[in-house]
């Protein structure tokens, strides 16, 4: 089924960059990646000399502003992403794998609600910090995962709305 397909090269491409997000760090000397803050969707950095890790440095810099100050530190370096931008794309992750594994659920429109529903823990956690000047790390990284959860559901429910148990698509069926 193309939607089977289609969820699984997400995961995949998602599974890679989370991997490598982590163990980049771990592959130039310590420190190396440090400082990075930003803005979102602006290259902020030269990434042409560092290869490979370079590239991950650079995706990161498009999507996130690597703010130093509200980033995981690895082996004296920043990552590429923040840590809220690292809890969405673990929670993205989960949510696509548990998403392909309930598809019949996921296709309800029930799903769709409850994925948009888990988006608000990251908006409530953002407001309350910058409303009241808080830095609370631990549940920047909870709020992202659950978030990224509800995307994931959002995402797979676009894929997999109108099909039915036996992965044909509602109207496809002639009985």
């Amino acid at each position: 089924m193309i939607q089977d397909t289609a969820v699984k090269v997400l995961l995949g491409i998602f599974s890679i960059f989370a991997i490598v997000i982590f163990v980049v760090p771990f592959l130039y000397p310590s420190g190396t990646f440090v400082h990075l803050d930003g803005s979102p969707s602006v290259m902020d950095h030269d990434w042409s000399s560092y290869g490979a890790g370079g590239i991950v440095y650079a995706i990161g810099d498009l999507i996130c502003h690597q703010e130093s100050a509200r980033s995981f530190i690895l082996n004296g370096s920043q990552m590429p992403i923040c840590i809220r931008d690292v809890g969405l794309l673990l929670g993205l992750d989960a949510g696509l794998v548990c998403s392909h594994l309930f598809k019949k659920w996921i296709a309800q429109k029930k799903s769709l609600i409850i994925g948009a529903a888990l988006l608000l823990p990251t908006v409530v956690e953002w407001v309350l910090e910058h409303s009241f000047d808080l830095d609370l790390p631990e549940v920047r990284l909870m709020a992202g995962i659950v978030s990224g959860f509800g995307a994931a559901m959002i995402i797979c429910h676009l894929i997999y709305r109108g099909v039915v148990g036996d992965g044909s698509r509602i109207g496809d069926r002639t009985d």
